[in-house]
């Protein structure tokens, strides 16, 4: 009887495991994302900085 209820249980801890991985993967992506543009960002500015000079 227990294993049925476990049996219920399986698909929704499915789809909670699936949505925190798919969260955690957005979190990674959206990190990485932010690193690119601060590279950007420093790089452009040391570009105008040494320009100026």
């Amino acid at each position: 009887m227990e294993n049925d209820k476990d049996k219920e249980k399986a698909p929704e801890m499915d789809e909670r495991i699936f949505k925190t991985f798919e969260l955690i993967e957005q979190e990674k992506e959206q990190k990485v994302v932010n690193l690119i543009i601060e590279i950007i960002v420093s790089s452009t500015l040391k570009e105008y900085y040494e320009k100026g000079n």
